[in-house]
């Protein structure tokens, strides 16, 4: 199994959970993200879009909480889709650093296993286990 994480520009939202829910097979509602990120109360648990596969093992999270229209996004992935997950959430977060005018990174590190890892805070913040 493997985790990767990342925060995004929101407005880049729709691009990104396309490629990754075509990557992983994942159907996500449309309706139902665009309903999230206009939500707007902080720190509420309708601000959190978590789109999984049919057995609910893999997954797809995006925290709407719109504090600097920067999400947190993390996805777990099987031992086969983590190659393309992993290509395409690096992409995107050099294609977002590039446009603001950030250092590129080289990789996406697998956090599944990691004492702190942004899932974590994010169940923590919800007060949930996903």
């Amino acid at each position: 199994m493997f985790q990767y994480e990342m925060y995004f520009a929101n407005e880049y939202l729709f691009e990104v959970m396309t490629d990754l829910s075509q990557i992983m097979g994942i159907k996500y509602d449309k309706d139902e993200l665009q309903k999230v990120i206009k939500f707007n109360e902080k720190n509420n648990i309708e601000n959190l879009f978590i789109s999984y596969d049919e057995n609910r093992q893999y997954f797809i999270c995006i925290d709407c909480d719109n504090i600097d229209w920067i999400y947190p996004l993390v996805v777990r992935c099987s031992d086969k889709q983590h190659e393309g997950v992993n290509k395409c959430m690096l992409e995107w977060d050099n294609k977002i650093r590039e446009e603001y005018g950030q250092d590129l990174t080289d990789c996406i590190g697998n956090s599944y296993g990691n004492e702190d890892t942004l899932l974590k805070r994010i169940e923590e913040k919800y007060k949930i286990s996903i």
